[in-house]
Formats: C-alpha cells, structure tokens, sequence
C-alpha cells in the first residue's frame, strides 16, 4: 500500500462564454496563417482573429476589413513559420470582455451585434 499522494496536473483554458446558452454559433475549422503568428506560442481562447482575402485567419489589427471572429478553444502554432494550424472560433456569443485577447473598439464595431460583452 502506497500512503503517498499522487498529483496530477491537468491544463485548463479560460471560459469565455459568460453562459453556456450563450454558445450561439460556433464555426469550426478556421485556418490560422502561420506565416502571420509567432512560432511555437499559445494562441489563447477568446483571441480576436480575422479572415483575410486568402482565406487564412490572422491577429486582428484595428485596420482589418476581413470577418472577425474570436477562437474557442486554445491552440499551439506550429514549429515553422509555414505552419498553418486549424482553430475553432465563435461567429455569435454571449462573452466575458475581461477574458478575451485582442478585442479593441474597432473589433467590436467591426463585429457588430455578433458578440455581447459582459
């Protein structure tokens, strides 16, 4: 008999939705452009992105006309620049404001009514 305890660590990404009624459309499959995100770093839940004319998603930038969207889950970039990996993303939501990355004014006029903020 072993009196020791074992502990085990399990990730964990943050809850953006503020409830899970408010998971109104959900895309999946959006693909990241490698060449536009940091090798071998966390893109976390709740990060602002927006689809460019290629067809490829990229951090938002406040001077982007493409769809933004913001990711759902957490997702590790590849190992190489060309390295293009696949997220899911919220296209409507009921989210929590302070937990999101990236979203400024201009993402949010950009979006419209798609997101409510809480």
């Amino acid at each position: 008999m072993n009196l020791n305890p074992r502990v085990k660590e399990y990730g964990s990404q943050k809850e953006i939705l503020y409830t899970v009624k408010g998971s109104i459309e959900k895309v999946g499959g959006i693909t990241l452009d490698g060449t536009k995100f940091a090798v071998n770093t966390l893109i976390p839940a709740g990060s602002a992105i927006s689809i460019q004319a290629n067809g490829l998603a990229k951090p938002w930038a406040d001077a982007d006309t493409g769809t933004p969207y913001l990711t759902n889950h957490d997702v590790f970039t590849g190992e190489a620049t060309t390295a293009n990996v696949i997220v899911g993303a919220w296209a409507e939501a009921l989210v929590v404001a302070s937990k999101l990355t990236g979203v400024t004014a201009a993402f949010k006029t950009a979006a419209g009514g798609r997101y409510r903020y809480y």
